[in-house]
């Protein structure tokens, strides 16, 4: 015991308040913030790039959907995706600026155009316009996706530090009180638009001799970072930091995903690029195989602690059980979470930790081995594991696996159920008979 609680005493005194300096950290949440405005795009343009692909024929229902596709017109389902998922740097690079202004709440800047400039100085770094002779001008979007996130989160960033910074050094023009105020707003918007505009030119005009750009040259800066993000050691370690904070009572999810979110949109673009274009996909960690594969039921898998605590002889754990069904079928487990309760319960931590890291195993292997098809979409993590495995996909056989880590996460946990249910059958026994004297001594007394 001793072991556990110098494990215990470390989650609680090192890493829950440094995750919890992390996911307050004004930068981190604005670049969250900003990434979770962009979603309902991320999840149409991606599900809409599965129904344009189906996983092939052989039978009448694939047949009927072919056909379906073909009526249609495939450019016409794949167009909603090229201005959603295919853009949505262009939507962080708004949305980023946009939160982290509202945070730093500067007086003489507004969120909106602080999201607008930023737009425009992603645009200028990312998507430069070029001249053709039948179209006019055209912009390229092979940065404005995947490729864009890290310029999107620089400029989201940078704008509105470099919008404060201008109006607490008073650079600015100060138009007269009688101007309204969304006009006067608006020529605050002058300066830092042509500081943009040089800044951007100026980066752009000494990298283009290097036959770089500013995104081109962020990519290659980072691309070691994306390489690294997809291999099984940062795949385990994400998944071991979430288990432990948790455990402290810290949502892990939000605080892990919170910084390496951005790898793994990056990921899923790769991804669904090298679907268009015919080729093998190259990514295999990104959302939905934690949200759907590993994590069956939220973090933790608890959706298989949760079918066993239902059928408990611990009327406690019987009632939290019943309880926390239907929402672990949608990956929502706060009930069984705090109900139970798993955090800081020793009896609880080391499932906690073991049942996911062999789910992630087995998860890794279907997916290196290619027993299941790598992810192209984004399904909402609400969706239940199984479906929305299967539609993240395109592959049926994503639901053997999902079957197979909630059995597993059900051996797991059970021997350790057993026993913290017997501790609580102790602890109710008294209590229910305490309960029946009470109600049988006014019937004696009579």
């Amino acid at each position: 015991m001793s072991l556990m609680n110098s494990i215990m005493n470390f989650v609680e005194r090192v890493i829950a308040p440094f995750a919890g300096r992390v996911a307050g950290q004004k930068h981190i949440c604005a670049i969250k913030d900003g990434f979770i405005s962009t979603m309902p795009f991320l999840i149409v343009g991606s599900l809409l790039l599965v129904l344009a692909n189906p996983p092939g024929t052989g039978n009448a229902f694939l047949d009927g959907w072919h056909a379906v596709i073909k009526f249609i017109g495939r450019d016409n389902i794949v167009g909603p995706y090229f201005v959603s998922m295919g853009i949505f740097a262009l939507y962080s690079a708004y949305g980023i600026a946009y939160n982290l202004a509202e945070t730093l709440n500067t007086k003489g800047v507004s969120p909106m155009n602080s999201g607008m400039l930023s737009m425009f100085s992603f645009l200028l770094a990312v998507a430069p316009v070029v001249w053709t002779g039948d179209l006019g001008g055209v912009i390229p979007i092979a940065y404005l996706g995947g490729a864009g996130a890290f310029t999107a989160i620089i400029c989201g960033l940078f704008v509105p530090t470099m919008q404060t910074f201008l109006v607490e050094k008073n650079i600015r023009i100060v138009m007269p009180e009688a101007v309204p105020e969304k006009i006067s707003a608006s020529f605050d918007l002058l300066i830092p638009v042509v500081v943009m505009s040089l800044f951007v030119g100026v980066i752009n005009g000494v990298l283009g001799h290097f036959d770089l750009n500013i995104a081109t040259g962020i990519m290659a800066l980072f691309s070691p970072l994306v390489d690294a993000s997809d291999t099984f050691i940062a795949f385990a370690l994400a998944i071991l930091l979430i288990q432990l904070l948790w455990f402290a009572g810290i949502h892990g999810a939000s605080v892990v995903l919170g910084v390496i979110g951005p790898l793994l949109l990056v990921n899923l673009g790769a991804n669904q690029e090298a679907l268009e274009a015919g080729k093998e996909l190259p990514a295999i960690f990104i959302n939905p195989v934690m949200d759907f594969f590993v994590f069956v039921g939220g973090s933790g898998g608890t959706l298989a602690l949760v079918c066993l605590m239902a059928r408990s002889k611990s009327a406690h754990l019987r009632t939290i059980g019943k309880m926390s069904f239907i929402p672990g079928v949608f990956n929502i487990n706060e009930p069984v979470i705090f109900g139970t309760p798993i955090v800081m319960n020793p009896t609880f931590f080391v499932p906690w930790i073991v049942a996911p890291m062999i789910n992630a195993s087995i998860v890794w292997s279907a997916f290196k081995f290619d027993f299941v098809s790598h992810v192209i979409a984004l399904p909402p993590w609400t969706m239940p594991a199984p479906i929305g495995a299967v539609m993240s996909t395109n592959s049926m056989f994503a639901a053997v696996v999902v079957i197979i880590c909630f059995i597993v996460s059900g051996l797991v946990y059970y021997p350790f159920f057993k026993t913290y249910e017997k501790t609580l059958i102790e602890q109710e026994e008294p209590e229910q008979l305490e309960r029946e004297e009470q109600t049988l001594s006014p019937s004696k007394a009579h």
